[in-house]
């Protein structure tokens, strides 16, 4: 009997396990979608897809993803998606068994919340090499510009795929500088102004941008490199950081192994880098009068601390109402950290009440015969019941004695003194009482004025010159990243530019050849 027990509870936690670390988010007119990995089954799950201003997970219902090619474990997750009218689309990246980059497409049924499969492609037979442990970060720039693709290659340094004109093309890198696999985010504010940031080392973040020109120019923070920054085409070996340029601050609990980087802009074009660090929280560094700097940490009512250091997460945003969501685990639950109405909320548990109890799409190797006889699936089916039997008796047992563990911690409560949930011990997190900061407020590396503190007696190389000038200015006028360097184009602010949708694989329009054979091995 305990064997039998023991068996059904393996059994019930490749359903119910926690996903894997992996995360991809985005948002659509309807509201914000997730897919994750499970580690036991290694199938991609995703919240329900008709839901309307919440993301709506569960760990029981049969939402997997049906694919062709069969991710990895610990495949990287990226992923955007769009409301048609009619349905929302989703496209969805990961790196497959065979250390590919493939994508997906799925039309939502809004009645069963289900996503079904519109096609499955590999889109990197081109590229010279990917890193075994490459991050993914994707872009839809619309239906001119298309898809941007960024991944790491074999040396770290983070390449792009572009998808336009119906089909996908290799750009080579962006940057040859060097990497630190996989922590890799991206957001642009239109297609002539993207930003892509990835983890360089112990001490430092590569922030590379594309700007007006069609030029990608790369520097790093907190540190710049030597000569402010770099282009695509500068060699690795002549891309070194400044190590005696000022600086006017640190990241917090950073060491160069975080599993992800987000990156946010808001709707004043301000933008945001989010990673958790090696002491499980949360931390934000920001760009303003283009000037790096650290945002205060939040309460943990509004920012838990993570149940992993340095554990992925993923970012969502929208530019317009400047909403951020931020997704990641606490306690062993998917949580939403959230910016809303500028504010934030307390963090929630995406969780959907109850299981949604119909038929979904079949997941990996549809249609494939389990190979299993009459006489073996009736004994699975035995086997279960009495598992079922034996776990209720069991989570009754654990139930009788959480409820005297309970008790005891209660009667031992009462004779002592109430302790400070928030201890003022050097941590990240605020001291009880604080009050949370706003979306934009200022902290480390700031003085209120929105200046820079302790400004050093020369310009950082990786700043603007000292004319005053405010990234909450938004009229049209040209704003520069770098000093004298008038060919940096930031942006000429004719708002966000995210109308249409890139033709998809599979409905119309010529592609290469390998990206028209789903079954090519």
């Amino acid at each position: 009997m305990v064997g039998l027990a023991w068996s059904s509870f393996v059994l019930l936690g490749a359903v119910v396990g926690p996903a894997r670390a992996a995360i991809a988010a985005w948002s659509t007119e309807n509201g914000p979608q997730i897919v994750l990995q499970n580690e036991t089954t290694g199938h991609l799950r995703y919240s329900a897809c008709n839901t309307y201003d919440e993301a709506r997970y569960s760990y029981t219902d049969p939402n997997v993803l049906s694919l062709t090619y069969k991710p990895k474990n610990g495949t990287p997750l990226a992923g955007s998606g769009w409301w048609n009218e009619i349905t929302t689309i989703a496209s969805v990246f990961y790196i497959t068994e065979s250390n590919r980059i493939a994508n997906a497409i799925f039309h939502c049924n809004m009645t069963t919340g289900f996503f079904l499969p519109q096609g499955n492609w590999i889109v990197s037979d081109d590229v010279p090499s990917i890193h075994n442990s490459s991050g993914l970060a994707v872009l839809n720039l619309g239906a001119e510009a298309g898809y941007r693709v960024y991944y790491h290659d074999e040396d770290g340094a983070v390449n792009e795929l572009a998808y336009y004109n119906n089909l996908w093309r290799y750009r080579g890198p962006i940057s040859k500088d060097i990497g630190s696999p996989p922590a890799l985010g991206a957001a642009f504010s239109n297609a002539e102004n993207i930003t892509v940031v990835a983890a360089r080392d112990a001490e430092t973040i590569g922030v590379t941008r594309w700007n007006k020109d069609e030029t990608w120019f790369h520097t790093s923070m907190p540190r710049p490199l030597e000569g402010g920054y770099t282009t695509k085409e500068v060699d690795r070996q002549n891309i070194t950081v400044n190590s005696t340029a000022p600086y006017n601050f640190t990241l917090p609990a950073w060491d160069g192994m975080a599993r992800s980087l987000g990156a946010s802009i808001n709707a004043d074009y301000t933008r945001h880098i989010w990673y958790i660090g090696h002491d499980s929280n949360l931390h934000l560094v920001t760009n303003m009068n283009w000037t790096w700097g650290i945002r205060e940490n939040q309460t943990e009512e509004f920012w838990p601390k993570a149940d992993k250091p340095n554990a992925d997460l993923a970012v969502t945003h929208l530019i317009d109402s400047s909403v951020v969501r931020i997704y990641y685990f606490v306690k062993g639950k998917l949580a939403e950290v959230r910016y809303q109405d500028d504010e934030w909320k307390p963090y929630s548990v995406v969780e959907a009440p109850d299981p949604i109890a119909t038929t979904a799409p079949t997941p990996d190797g549809a249609g494939e015969d389990s190979g299993l006889s009459t006489g073996a699936k009736v004994g699975i089916g035995i086997g279960v019941s009495l598992g079922a039997i034996s776990i209720g008796a069991i989570i009754a047992v654990l139930v009788l004695l959480h409820r005297k563990k309970k008790e005891k911690a209660l009667a031992e409560q009462e004779h002592q003194p109430p302790s400070d949930p928030y201890p003022a011990d050097g941590s990240t997190t605020l001291e009880a009482g604080t009050p949370y900061q706003a979306y934009g407020a200022s902290a480390q590396g700031w003085t209120p004025d929105d200046k820079p503190s302790q400004l050093p007696t020369e310009p950082l190389s990786h700043q603007l010159d000292s004319n005053p000038r405010s990234e909450l200015d938004c009229t049209p006028k040209p704003i520069y990243e770098l000093p004298g360097n008038e060919r940096l184009h930031e942006l000429v602010a004719d708002g966000p530019k995210q109308q249409g949708q890139p033709q998809q694989p599979g409905h119309g329009g010529e592609r290469a050849e390998q990206e028209k054979s789903p079954g090519k091995p």
